[in-house]
């Protein structure tokens, strides 16, 4: 199990258990470069679901641009919001995110597992060293 999801409690052990959520950092190195960064990478169940967070690497695009979405159609101001990554659309409804992955059938998921899974992808690319840290 990931050490920052099991030290820091942020995500609840089912959703972690359902989901076979496991965030953690790899070093890449460049084909031509040959620098080593680090990439953070997220691993869950479902390919579409970790593609989907993997997408979302930048903490602030989702503080600015997804969990606004969220938060809105969790506090009823919208009955539904489109968001997504440039692989999988999403739709936020009130109980469930419903993932459109191109070429590929959509799943669902409820609204609040996939906010807090969200919250946690989010401080995990918060966390040292940071995505992108030379090494």
């Amino acid at each position: 199990m990931n050490k920052f999801i099991k030290n820091k409690s942020i995500m609840n052990q089912g959703i972690i258990d359902k989901y076979k959520i496991n965030f953690y950092n790899s070093v890449y190195e460049g084909p031509v470069t040959k620098i080593k960064d680090i990439d953070k990478i997220p691993s869950t169940n479902n390919k579409f679901l970790t593609t989907f967070l993997y997408s979302w690497s930048r903490s602030s695009d989702i503080d600015e641009l997804l969990l606004p979405d969220i938060e809105t159609v969790l506090n009823e101001e919208e009955s539904e919001l489109d968001n997504g990554s440039e692989t999988i659309q999403i739709t936020i409804y009130l109980d469930l995110v419903i993932f459109y992955p191109e070429n590929s059938d959509s799943f669902s998921i409820p609204t609040v597992d996939f906010k807090e899974i969200i919250i946690a992808w989010r401080d995990f690319l918060l966390e040292s060293p940071l995505n992108g840290t030379k090494v």
